[in-house]
Formats: C-alpha cells, structure tokens, sequence
C-alpha cells in the first residue's frame, strides 16, 4: 500500500523539519541545498512547530525559522504554487531575515548571512533547465559577488528527471526532492530501498506516523483539502477570465463582464471559507472596485502568503 502522506502538504513538511526532535533532517536538508564549505552541525529552530497553534489556525503556518551555530539565519519554506509575487516576496522577507538580526547600536559587523530556501512544488523559471537555483548579490556581467550575506535557493520539484536505477549515486538534494516529490505515491518498503540512509529512513518514518496517528491524519487532511480547495479557486478564477475575455466587445459589455467574473470570485471564495455566501444582487450593487478589494481580502484570508 502507498505510504499516502505527501510531503509536501505543509502540515507534513513542518512535521519533518520544524520540530526540535527532527533537527538532524533539518541540518541534512540545508546540507543538501547549501552545500557549504563547513557543513552545518546545530541548528536552532526559531519558531518550532506547534501543533496546538496549527489547531486553532489551520490556514496560518509560518515558514521554518533557524540559526546555525556559525550564526547564519535560516528561512525554510514549501510552496506548492509559483505564484509570481514570489519573486519580490522571496527577497522582501530574506532581507527582513537579514535587517532584523540588529538592535539599536549594534555594528554592521554583527550581521551574518540570512538564507532562503524555497522548494516550489510548480515552476516559477520556465525558461531555465535547471531546478536548483540559487542567488546572491552580484554583478552578472562581469561575474563580481558582492557579499554571500543575502542568498535565496530554489528548487523547483517539477524539473528533475529522476532514474530510479541512479539514484543511490545522486547527490543529497537530487534524493530529497526525490522524496518529497514521491514518497506519498511509493510503498515504505519501496522508499526504504530506494532511499536506505539513515536520514531518509527516518523522514519515511514521520510520514508513517502521521498516517498512523488520527489526530496528526486530521490535520494533514485538513491542510490537503484546504491546499485542493485553493487550486479548484484558481482554476475556476481562470475560467471565469476566460469568460470575461469573451465578452470584451463593447466597453460596457467589458464592465459588466469583469463584475460578473469578480462576483463569482467572491462567492467562490466565501464558500471555501465556510462563510455566508453573499447573493449576487447584492454583489451586483457594489463598485468593481469595492469587489476587487473584498476579493484581494479573502483571498489573502483563505491562504495567506
């Protein structure tokens, strides 16, 4: 039977990394990506996981938060949408990660590097082969880094070409996107053999042990189905624009269409939220811009950046 626990639901993701008893798939994680010159030994986490917070706000879970024992600040995230924000919310909040190191009076010398991680389950740089990405500040013409104080890595899952039969000479970050890629469609007797090291035999463990234990499977679930319902939204938002395109003759049948497909939005949105929907003759009576805010609203409500 398949293991049935993806990992990249974010409730599994921060099962896997964001616990202190979980620390060493963590720093095996940043290792992978990173490869630095010293591999990482410690890491604290920041803003552990607690699953009593994830209860009473099941659509609000930070991203993981770490500091290494050289000092170096850490920003973990899973992202199953390449939204195309994320190019200027990436470097918003690795710059934070960075600024906020500091409190007044302290020296410019105290700073140490902020890093980002960020694995897309989707492709946010279609004209690039590559799935691992990572930048720093430089000046790409003449190839002069600046600093390495700010970095950002992506990974974009969708990209590898995995061969099962090489998989066991991969490198580190090949065999985790690997994992979190496949793991909920493969057996455990499956990923054990084809992933044997101790790191993943652990990380299939946790994924086992979410499935197992009721609670945790409802959380899970519950996260799955909230991340399914947003896809179904942007699907049927996609829809809807197309519509609209269709009625783009005239410049009143444009108004009238663009109103139409927001109301759709809204109401769409409302019921995901498990909320009254609202009559579209009273969302009829409203401006287009007055909907496009309530729209940009829920929208932020059902699954916040």
């Amino acid at each position: 039977m398949p293991l049935g626990i993806d990992p990249t639901v974010d409730y599994a993701f921060k099962k896997l990394f964001a616990v202190p008893e979980n620390s060493d798939l963590l720093i095996h994680l940043l290792n992978a990506v990173i490869q630095p010159e010293s591999p990482i030994v410690v890491v604290e986490l920041l803003n552990p996981f607690n699953e009593k917070k994830f209860s009473e706000d099941k659509l609000s879970v930070l991203d993981i938060k770490a500091r290494d024992s050289a000092g170096k600040w850490y920003n973990v995230e899973m992202q199953t949408r390449a939204v195309h924000v994320l190019r200027q919310r990436l470097p918003y909040y690795n710059s934070l990660l960075f600024a906020d190191q500091l409190s007044e009076g302290d020296g410019y010398e105290l700073l140490a590097a902020a890093i980002t991680v960020c694995f897309l389950n989707d492709v946010l740089f279609p004209g690039v082969e590559s799935p691992h990405l990572s930048f720093t500040l430089c000046d790409c013409a003449r190839k002069v880094q600046l600093s390495d104080c700010l970095q950002i890595h992506t990974i974009e899952l969708p990209k590898y070409n995995f061969k099962e039969d090489s998989l066991g000479k991969a490198d580190p970050l090949v065999k985790w996107a690997f994992f979190l890629s496949h793991a909920a469609e493969l057996e455990v007797s499956d990923l054990k053999r084809l992933l044997p090291e101790k790191a993943f035999i652990k990380a299939t463990g946790v994924m086992e042990m979410i499935g197992a234990t009721p609670q945790q499977r409802a959380f899970y679930e519950s996260r799955r189905k909230a991340e399914l319902d947003y896809k179904s939204f942007v699907a049927a938002a996609r829809q809807e624009e197309r519509q609209i395109a269709l009625r783009e003759g005239r410049q009143e049948g444009r108004e009238e269409g663009l109103k139409e497909g927001l109301i759709g939005q809204v109401r769409l949105l409302q019921d995901l939220l498990h909320e009254p929907v609202t009559s579209e003759a009273d969302l009829m009576g409203l401006e287009s811009e007055a909907l496009t805010q309530l729209c940009s609203q829920l929208k932020k409500r059902l699954l916040p950046e």
